[in-house]
């Protein structure tokens, strides 16, 4: 199991200019203890017959369609009696990431609720095994419902269903109990500790990354590169502008070898992210750093083929993008529905605010490409930095502006099911109104 850093990349000025992905991936080397399962461990529950793991969804719809072992696919196993090591015939919950538990309604199987009540528990069956026997990380195991049928989860007459139809105890209904192995943080980490931990490797890229570095804008710090990975897939991906001023996407597998890579365009790279099923990758890019107003694309590709499902423009109605925008990490947030862009321009000549500097927040639909009504440009007036995040328990995007004037401060709102909230938090900052701001 392991994690990954930001990629840095080296340059070497030989006639054949090469430059490197460091992949660096930390890996635990002590083996956590086979110990038996026990109450709020975090497991994975997974078809022996195609490795597709239960997964719940932000909406609470659960099925078993994917391999990934990330976020959604994790159950806070809990036992009925609570705190202790878990037995075959313990009754127990499982809760998914959403806080929701598995639901067996009818023979519908969801996450909608809360709730702990007799919808919500299972008969904790092993396969093979006694009442009261331990139960191990890897165990076959059956659940029987309240409704006295097993789940049955990606069964060959329902790929990708998880259901309660039958109380049989076959090939169907069994599922293995795997245990989500936890590595310590970062922070927790001693100077000592880390260089046991790290391993480097080098993978060189299909084409020399650029070296150029021009004097305004995004490019005073040769921003080239953007690094994406996801909870829910092994693979990840880097978007690049080579040499030859193409922009690259190149895809990595859960080895850091090259699984695929692709040219999507000759703009500038803005940003790169997967959307939280991990099923696409979707990159920004645009016209050119300096360039007033030049067009700007959002591109969605599927993963693991890249394949280019779309390309479609983005822009703002007020303000012309590319005149003045300092720095584009963090530019781009991605759910399911919405692909939101939050940078900043120039505003456009006719408007109020002709010649100033503000920010712009626009939306694409996720399936379609098309531009949505639902954008809001200029929350500041000088915004030096720009950031959106977007986090898929709430559905909801947090959108920062760091300005040096109107208002001199680092300013948070919010924007859910295409609603801009009316809440706002500031801090106080410093700024000279000519763009130098600090918080």
């Amino acid at each position: 199991h392991s994690f990954r850093f930001a990629p840095l990349c080296t340059h070497t000025r030989t006639p054949m200019m090469r430059c490197w992905l460091l992949a660096i991936a930390a890996t635990a080397r002590a083996a956590l203890a086979a110990a038996a399962l026990a109450h709020e461990d975090v497991v994975y529950l997974t078809a022996p017959r195609s490795q597709h793991r239960v997964t719940a969804q932000s909406d609470g719809s659960v099925h078993a369609k994917w391999k990934h072992q990330g976020a959604w696919q994790r159950f806070a196993l809990e036992r009925r009696e609570g705190p202790g090591q878990l037995r075959s015939g313990d009754v127990v919950l499982f809760r998914a990431w959403t806080g929701k538990r598995l639901t067996v309604q009818g023979t519908d199987v969801h996450a909608k609720w809360s709730h702990e009540g007799s919808w919500q528990s299972f008969v904790l069956e092993v396969k093979g095994g006694e009442v009261g026997d331990a139960v191990a990380p890897g165990s076959t195991i059956f659940l029987k419902a309240h409704t006295g049928k097993r789940v049955d989860a990606d069964a060959p007459d329902s790929p990708g269903l998880v259901q309660a139809r039958w109380s049989h105890q076959g090939g169907w209904q069994e599922l293995v109990l795997e245990r989500h192995s936890v590595l310590p943080r970062c922070a927790d980490l001693t100077a000592e500790q880390i260089p046991d931990l790290l391993t480097v490797t080098a993978v060189p890229l299909p084409a020399a990354i650029s070296a150029a570095c021009g004097g305004s804008g995004v490019k005073t710090s040769c921003r080239h590169g953007f690094y994406a990975a996801s909870p829910q897939s092994d693979s990840h991906a880097l978007l690049y502008n080579d040499a030859e001023g193409r922009a690259m996407v190149v895809l990595f597998d859960g080895e850091d070898a090259v699984a695929q890579s692709k040219e999507i365009g000759t703009e500038e790279v803005r940003g790169l992210q997967f959307d939280p099923s991990a099923r696409h990758l979707v990159a920004l890019v645009s016209g050119g750093t300096g360039i007033y107003n030049a067009p700007s694309y959002f591109v969605k590709m599927r993963v693991p083929s890249l394949e280019v499902l779309w390309r479609k423009p983005i822009e703002s109605p007020m303000v012309g993008m590319e005149k003045w925008t300092p720095d584009n990490s963090d530019a781009i947030a991605i759910s399911e529905e919405r692909y939101v862009l939050h940078s900043a321009g120039v505003c456009k000549e006719g408007k109020w605010c002709a010649g100033h500097q503000g920010d712009i927040l626009q939306v694409l639909n996720a399936t379609t490409g098309e531009q949505l009504s639902e954008g809001k440009d200029w929350q500041a007036s000088h915004s030096c930095k720009q950031m959106v995040g977007y986090n898929p328990s709430s559905d909801t995007f947090l959108i920062a502006n760091a300005g040096d004037a109107y208002p001199k401060a680092l300013q948070y709102t919010a924007f859910a099911s295409g609603t801009h909230l009316k809440q706002k938090a500031r801090f106080a900052t410093w700024g000279d109104a000519g763009g130098r701001q600090g918080v």
